[in-house]
């Protein structure tokens, strides 16, 4: 006798499940959501293999906004799968966080700086964004 599958689908319990779940809800190639989230298709095969390597949570943002799934859904697979209007703005933007390996080195030494040099670093940088003239 053939049991008939009633019940629902347990939810994915493996991050990789959820990254592809969402990039195919949302009609996306591996290598369009790659385009999207600034890596090569290479690193979206790595992220829906279970064994594969895994995003870094600045990417999980983006992957999350691309695909219109929530961020802590994504990442634990806890809460709702998308996120509702209602809601609010989301948890994290992800433009509000480093996108490249030369904004987290920034980041990174921003953070080790004596607050009393944070001024003259800003001054710094904005000098070489000046054009000259």
């Amino acid at each position: 006798m053939k049991s008939s599958s009633t019940s629902a689908r347990a939810a994915p319990t493996r991050l990789d499940d959820r990254i592809r779940i969402a990039r195919i809800r949302a009609e996306l190639s591996k290598a369009e959501l790659a385009r999207r989230v600034g890596v090569s298709p290479s690193a979206v095969v790595q992220w829906e293999q279970p064994s594969g390597s895994g995003p870094s949570a600045r990417h999980l943002a983006t992957i999350a906004q691309c695909t219109g799934v929530a961020f802590e859904w994504l990442a634990t697979g806890r809460g709702p799968t998308r996120v509702s209007d209602v809601d609010g703005p989301p948890a994290i933007d992800p433009t509000s966080i480093a996108v490249t390996l030369f904004e987290e080195r920034l980041l990174d030494v921003a953070r080790k700086l004596p607050s009393h040099r944070h001024e003259a670093l800003i001054e710094f940088l904005l000098a070489w964004t000046k054009k000259p003239g």
